[in-house]
């Protein structure tokens, strides 16, 4: 039906169309429609050539997974030309941003393919009639565009140059190597790849002189002669060996052209041919002077494919994607956990069990049509289970999306608007939970397609690890609480259970603490004699437990991000009153006897701390007592050691006196008893008028006492 469609479009070609089907029934040509990828209906883009050797056309793709899909045939046979060219309407605006995409085909005979196609842009006066001026022959080096070099005694490119189609630039897919050097291939036009290693693709301006150089070579047998061959000048050149282009594989091809700055990028092999996921692919530019293919200034050309062989064939195909100016669109994908809210980039994590929305974006940027009954094939990536879906359009109108007929991970969906300036976006929203798995995966990365008549885009999901989901159960094999003595560490022997048939170790596990409310530094669960017993013990230093009551709180974290249950644990630190710090050795200032009575100070080494750690309301009291001081004569010194609190002095002797007292407060109170002294308070040494000059020393004892209420 579509083929008989395309005979009344182009009646006055209808033999040319018949012709180029009868001639096309081969193997390769067979297998390439029927796994032709996804593209757009050509009626109304590409008209054939009008040159009476024309064999170009168009034809259907027979996959049956793709719809709506046309093909542009350039060549299928020996000794071909075939030109394909963009119709009046469709024009490449060279004045405007403009991008293109498409799927090539080169056949499957590897180094026995020839000979190519290119991919070009024109202005030739001759229009659609456009062609390389063949002689009797049709040369294949030509690839349908480029100059003719059959004349080996043209010295200069300059003939050679008006052969070619003119006022054009060309992007070469080349299969075929023409590297004859010798007299006798001189006018044979077999020699523009001289220099060139491979398979290639290439660029340059096919009418201009400076694309080709003359080279001179001669013969003396049977009679000496001279003869001329051209080669090509290859700018921008990507090459590789014989599986680079005519592999039996459609290969993909991004054009980007940016009219600022008059340079069209070109890249191929950016897209995967069976799962169609986008790879990096090789890329080249070229910086256009539009005086070569647009000397008027009219701001347009005419767009399309050409292709010549010789001798030697291949099939040669193009399906396209975008067609410049057009529809303009774009698609992305964006994945979301909806249970945390965070959006999944290539190598985040997921959790099993965990909500998602997966969102297809269309986004309708600008174009000489509205792109109108998209379908969108939907690969949903593996182990997210849908359970809802809807389409939401710009004017905030949505539809229900049936996800019951979601078999395999694939789901077609037919949008009910099209997209347009007035109505420029479509989100397509899947919603559901991530399937639950003992172990993690992979989750590769899928390719969507949306695609109409005029026009197909695609979407990529991220790649992403799914972790299961696990329920760990957390103990303390040491009850729920322990004592220890103050100065002593704490220990809390733990377990934790990992669910049956999930292959976890002891080094897998993280252990996280708080100690009354402070994070403690985490660890893993060493292996020990038992790396998958789950045991574990929690370890707090003396220094960091306060006296009392201590609340510890424990859980236990696997590689993927589960998390057990909260195990607490009460530590109980026995409280006390003790001295905190005693200087063991104190002195007074020297002194000079007067021979009156004196009063000596103390010196700053004097050091008396309590720590009090009991409840609240607990009361203790400081004694102290003296032995008499003596020097090392056993001379005793004329005098005592005194307790002066104001104007009140008190004798110490071997009598205990209270010096000092106060009560906890429950907050582990540190008492510096000598704070509370200055130079005429506190413990002071007072000598008579009979003391002799001398170094004496004696024995001062504390006496720290609980006082019952």
């Amino acid at each position: 039906m579509k083929f008989r469609s395309w005979l009344g479009l182009f009646l006055g070609l209808s033999l040319l169309g018949v012709g180029g089907v009868s001639g096309c029934a081969d193997a390769d040509y067979d297998q390439a429609l029927k796994t032709a990828p996804q593209g757009i209906s050509l009626d109304n883009i590409f008209t054939p050539g009008t040159t009476s050797n024309n064999q170009a056309s168009v034809v259907s793709a027979t996959n049956p997974n793709v719809s709506g899909t046309q093909a542009a045939k350039i060549n299928n046979g020996k000794k071909q030309f075939g030109a394909l060219w963009s119709t009046t309407d469709n024009v490449f605006d060279l004045t405007r941003n403009q991008s293109a995409s498409m799927w090539l085909y080169f056949g499957n005979t590897g180094k026995k393919a020839a000979d190519g196609m290119a991919f070009v842009l024109q202005n030739d006066d001759k229009g659609l009639a456009a062609t390389p001026t063949f002689g009797k022959n049709i040369s294949g080096e030509t690839l349908g565009v480029w100059g003719v070099d059959t004349d080996k005694k043209q010295t200069t490119p300059d003939k050679l140059a008006a052969t070619a189609i003119q006022n054009s630039w060309a992007l070469e897919f080349d299969t075929h190597l023409n590297t004859s050097t010798n007299y006798g291939n001189t006018g044979d036009a077999d020699s523009f790849d001289v220099g060139i290693a491979g398979p290639h693709i290439a660029n340059n301006y096919p009418a201009a002189v400076d694309s080709y150089q003359m080279v001179r070579t001669s013969t003396l047998i049977p009679i000496y002669s001279v003869g001329y061959y051209a080669t090509q000048d290859h700018a921008g050149v990507l090459k590789g060996d014989y599986t680079l282009l005519s592999n039996g594989s459609w290969h993909h091809l991004t054009l980007d052209w940016q009219a600022k700055s008059q340079q069209m990028t070109y890249t191929f092999n950016d897209k995967d041919p069976v799962t169609g996921k986008g790879q990096s692919g090789v890329s080249e530019s070229a910086n256009l002077d539009l005086t070569e293919i647009d000397p008027k200034g009219t701001g347009q050309v005419r767009w399309g494919f050409t292709g010549a062989t010789g001798d030697s064939y291949e099939n040669n195909l193009v399906v396209m994607e975008e067609v410049p100016g057009l529809v303009d669109a774009q698609a992305t994908a964006t994945l979301t956990d909806t249970t945390t809210g965070k959006e999944i980039g290539d190598g985040d994590v997921m959790k099993g069990q965990d909500s998602f929305k997966l969102d297809y974006q269309l986004d309708y940027l600008t174009g000489k049509q509205s792109w109108q009954d998209v379908q969108a094939h939907l690969q949903v990536p593996e182990y997210l289970d849908v359970t809802a879906g809807k389409i939401t359009y710009a004017d905030g109108t949505s539809t229900v999306v049936d996800v019951s007929q979601l078999t395999e991970n694939q789901l077609t969906v037919k949008l009910t608007q099209a997209l347009s300036a007035s109505n420029r976006t479509a989100h397509v929203t899947l919603m559901g939970k991530a399937a639950n798995l003992t172990a993690p995966v992979t989750v590769d990365a899928t390719a969507s397609g949306f695609s109409a008549v005029n026009g197909v885009v695609s979407a990529e999901t991220p790649v992403f690890t799914l972790n299961p989901t696990l329920e760990l159960m957390a103990a303390s094999l040491s009850g729920s609480s322990g004592q220890v003595e103050p100065g002593e560490d704490a220990t809390m022997k733990g377990l934790v259970v990992v669910p049956e048939g999930v292959d976890l170790a002891n080094r897998d596990m993280t252990i996280h603490s708080t100690l009354n409310g402070k994070a403690q530094a985490d660890f893993k669960i060493p292996d020990g004699t038992d790396p998958s017993s789950g045991r574990f013990d929690v370890t707090v230093a003396a220094a960091d437990l306060q006296s009392g009551k201590n609340t510890l709180v424990t859980t236990v974290e696997d590689p993927y991000g589960n998390v057990s249950n909260a195990v607490t644990y009460t530590i109980t630190v026995n409280r006390q009153l003790v001295f905190n710090t005693v200087a063991e050795k104190s002195s007074f200032e020297n002194t000079t006897l007067t021979g009156t009575q004196q009063k000596v100070k103390r010196t700053l080494d004097w050091q008396v701390e309590i720590l009090d750690t009991r409840e609240a309301g607990a009361k203790w009291a400081l004694q102290v007592t003296s032995t008499d001081f003596t020097r090392e004569d056993g001379q005793k010194l004329a005098g005592s050691l005194s307790y002066y609190d104001g104007d009140d002095r008190t004798p110490i002797s071997d009598t205990p006196i209270a010096v000092s007292q106060g009560e906890a407060t429950g907050n582990d109170d540190l008492t510096n008893v000598i704070d509370d002294w200055d130079e005429d308070n506190g413990l002071l040494l007072e000598v008579n008028s009979a003391a002799l000059q001398g170094k004496y020393s004696g024995t001062v004892t504390w006496s720290l006492n609980n006082v019952p209420e």
